[in-house]
């Protein structure tokens, strides 16, 4: 399976200089405002800068933390089949940035001693991306109503397409029959009481999802069921698609879901990490689903803000930092993320809360 293994980031966005390891199936977690979505938006803009008319420009404006006057935006991906990616607009003599791009590359050879030295030139100029990926801010309100004729024949970041592209599939070829029903398995084993999925006019044109369920006689709207149960039907409809993105990336994954959900997502999106459809970069703020990483918490990253900047660290790193000081760490690991003792967490002053509680 192709996907990123380490990513570093140099004057992007919140972030002056931060580094961190990536997995088939990433979880990102920090406070609010630390910088998770631009993390996201680093693997984006690296997506569409050679897309772009003026590539630089996409830089440039997402430049934050210049340090210094020949300094520029950089992002270096490595994957684990072409090696190290950089997307730049550094101004700097050749010889000033040659020792630039070997600077990224170390600090990227840190992360993963283990990992591959890219064998092509510093900076190779093979995309990986076919197209422009998307952040995905799926909005339950808009998933399953009614679409078609002039709609877009795409799921766009909120999930409206889901309905458009369910009914093409449901009334399409073999192929395509047998994806619609992929979906539908995998939604009635996270949703056991769902039946099966049909579809009605909406409205002239307009093809809505509507769903059979155990014990009701009749059919009801897609619309009436529960925000987790269309979030899942949108995420398993992204990852059928013929020609998933190559890398998915969701924000807030855990909205609107059931905690209980959360062991049967996580392994079903593993799966599909792991089956080579899709790498999987996801924010969250929920110590539950942090639990579903305690046998892979290298694949949880950690993002901060440091004086006024944005880094990044993989959970593993920080535990293995409390086990050496002799931390107890017997709880759930959503626990001990969510105690602040690896970071990642508002800062709370206890004394005056508690204080002011009692008053």
């Amino acid at each position: 399976m192709s996907h990123i293994t380490e990513i570093a980031l140099e004057n992007y966005c919140s972030f002056r200089e931060a580094q961190c390891r990536l997995s088939p199936f990433t979880l990102i977690v920090g406070a609010n405002n630390s910088g998770k979505t631009n993390l996201l938006k680093a693997v984006r803009t690296a997506s569409v800068f050679d897309t772009f008319p003026d590539p630089n420009a996409v830089l440039q404006l997402a430049k934050h933390h210049a340090s210094s006057a020949d300094a520029g935006t950089k992002i270096a991906l490595r994957w684990n089949d072409v090696g190290v990616v950089i997307t730049d607009n550094l101004r700097m003599d050749p010889a000033k940035y040659k020792q630039s791009i070997r600077k990224t590359i170390e600090a990227l050879d840190k992360l993963n001693p283990r990992a591959r030295r890219a064998t092509s030139p510093p900076q190779i100029k093979q995309r990986k991306f076919a197209a422009p990926l998307e952040i995905y801010r799926l909005d339950p309100n808009l998933i399953g109503r009614g679409e078609g004729g002039a709609d877009t024949p795409y799921i766009d970041p909120s999930g409206v397409g889901v309905a458009w592209l369910l009914d093409k599939w449901n009334a399409g070829a073999r192929s395509q029959r047998a994806r619609f029903e992929q979906v539908v398995a995998a939604l009635r084993h996270c949703v056991p009481e769902i039946e099966a999925l049909s579809f009605y006019d909406e409205d002239v044109g307009k093809r809505a999802i509507q769903v059979e369920q155990t014990g009701l006689p009749e059919p009801v709207p897609l619309t009436e069921l529960s925000d987790g149960t269309r979030l899942v039907l949108a995420l398993l409809t992204l990852v059928n698609q013929e020609t998933p993105p190559p890398v998915l990336l969701l924000e807030d994954i855990d909205r609107g879901l059931h905690p209980r959900l959360y062991e049967q997502l996580v392994a079903f999106l593993r799966t599909l990490a792991a089956e080579g459809r899709t790498q999987i970069l996801a924010t969250t703020h929920d110590p539950y689903l942090i639990d579903e990483f305690r046998d892979t918490p290298e694949a949880v990253v950690i993002v901060e803000k440091k004086d006024g900047a944005s880094t990044l660290s993989n959970l593993d790193e920080r535990l293995a930092v409390l086990r050496d000081a002799g931390a107890d760490l017997e709880m759930p690991l959503g626990q001990v993320w969510f105690s602040g003792m690896v970071g990642g967490v508002p800062a709370m002053k206890l004394p005056e809360i508690l204080k002011s509680a009692r008053q």
